[in-house]
């Protein structure tokens, strides 16, 4: 009988470790993004509008067992040249899905994905877009020609922290009732 039982035990116990699983946790994911719009005169005399799309994508995972919170962010910068017509119908595209009642939180890129197509970039001569343009900065009566690029950089970055611990304690007298 004793053999019995600890040959129930023992499969009993292998039952539990096959069934164990790695524990997952609730994650809470925040986006946000932003557009700039800064207007750069090109060598050629041209005005051109360069527009910057930030999106950060932030997650945070706490873990309740070992107090400790991983944060993950993920900083992308997408940047487009856009006519100074095109710029301006995209403002106004974004400033009409933003004030729709149902906007999403990445609502500034896919405005952008659905209004800006080759016809609204900055073309070279022979119909090219631009992926790289020089531009004309004048400060302090210096004339310098900085460069730009467009397209897509990504940055990610994971940060783990530990909650702090702390003791809170709390003394309340209560009176002893008895109903007898």
């Amino acid at each position: 009988m004793h053999k019995f039982f600890l040959g129930i035990l023992s499969t009993v116990v292998l039952l539990f470790c096959v069934k164990a699983e790695a524990q997952t946790f609730r994650s809470y994911e925040t986006t946000t993004q932003e557009i700039t719009y800064t207007n750069r005169t090109l060598q050629d005399g041209r005005t051109i509008v360069e527009t910057v799309i930030n999106t950060v994508v932030v997650d945070l995972t706490p873990n309740p067992v070992t107090s400790v919170s991983t944060t993950e962010t993920d900083e992308t910068n997408e940047t487009l040249f856009l006519t100074q017509a095109a710029a301006t119908a995209l403002q106004a595209a974004i400033a009409t899905a933003e004030a729709a009642a149902n906007a999403s939180d990445t609502v500034i890129k896919e405005t952008v994905t659905a209004e800006v197509d080759d016809s609204d970039k900055v073309q070279d001569g022979s119909g090219n877009v631009l992926t790289s343009i020089t531009y004309v900065v004048t400060a302090d009566g210096q004339t310098t020609f900085p460069t730009s690029d467009a397209g897509t950089v990504t940055e990610a970055t994971v940060t783990t922290t530990a909650r702090a611990e702390f003791d809170t304690i709390v003394e309340v007298a209560k009176p002893i009732v008895s109903s007898n």
